[in-house]
């Protein structure tokens, strides 16, 4: 069920029999020249989409807009921080609780958004009930190891061919021409980086260590739909099985 389609009173139905929320987030961000900015809430709202349908599911509607400071040099990209996304989150949390739901879900699309989906999710454990946070692109590739990738690269980009073949243009993309802060330090992500087999953490904006936006070992230009497509279903089937057994944790 589509929580902004139900009415008040299918909602009060609704909430009386303990449902599973889900709560798509992610961000507004650059994925390269060639994907959407809204790629990281797009994927998440499409999953949730998908299992909508599910008895005792409540789909409420997306936050789109996430924690990416770094990446504000890239046009278009727009970040809420830490504590406005946190605030958003938790409150949006409360209010539901506030009518009788204790199960969260937070199908998340952005890593960024970790430290304020714990802060929600702390918020929501000292009043009675219980999130989970499940980050779809790290799960997926715990499951089939081919659809682990970076950020913006051709596994992300083929999620956003799966879901809006529009959103995506290839005709855009552009070397990923990874910049190392010196010679012996050497970038392994956008904020990680490699040093006599050690990794460290250097937070810097994006187009520093990644000049076109994305990064990872996989080239976008080679992504396929087709590959897209197992991928959201791979993550769907996943996603039904959590909810199943998830709808079973006490609180």
């Amino acid at each position: 069920m589509l929580l902004e389609k139900m009415s008040w009173l299918q909602a009060k139905e609704a909430f009386e029999k303990d449902p599973v929320v889900i709560i798509p987030i992610g961000s507004l961000e650059q994925h390269g020249p060639q994907s959407a900015l809204g790629t990281d809430f797009l994927v998440p709202e499409y999953l949730a989409e998908k299992v909508s349908s599910m008895d005792n599911v409540i789909v409420a509607p997306t936050v789109s807009y996430g924690v990416c400071d770094y990446h504000m040099s890239f046009p278009g990209t727009v970040s809420i921080g830490v504590d406005g996304l946190s605030l958003i989150l938790s409150r949006i949390a409360l209010g539901l609780m506030s009518h009788g739901a204790r199960r969260f879900i937070v199908l998340n699309g952005h890593g960024g958004n970790t430290p304020a989906i714990d802060g929600a999710a702390l918020a929501v454990y000292k009043n009675g009930g219980i999130m989970a946070e499940l980050d779809w692109w790290v799960v997926v590739g715990q499951l089939d190891p081919k659809f682990a990738g970076g950020h913006g690269d051709k596994n992300e980009t083929e999620a956003m061919l799966a879901v809006d073949e529009s959103a995506v243009h290839l005709e855009l993309c552009k070397d990923m021409d990874p910049k190392p802060l010196t010679e012996e330090i050497t970038p392994v992500h956008i904020q990680s980086f490699r040093y006599k087999g050690g990794t460290v953490r250097i937070a810097r904006d994006t187009k520093e260590s990644a000049p076109s936006g994305w990064f990872g070992p996989w080239d976008p230009r080679d992504a396929k739909k087709e590959d897209g497509i197992a991928m959201m279903e791979l993550m769907e089937s996943y996603i039904r099985d959590f909810i199943e057994e998830f709808s079973k944790a006490p609180l």
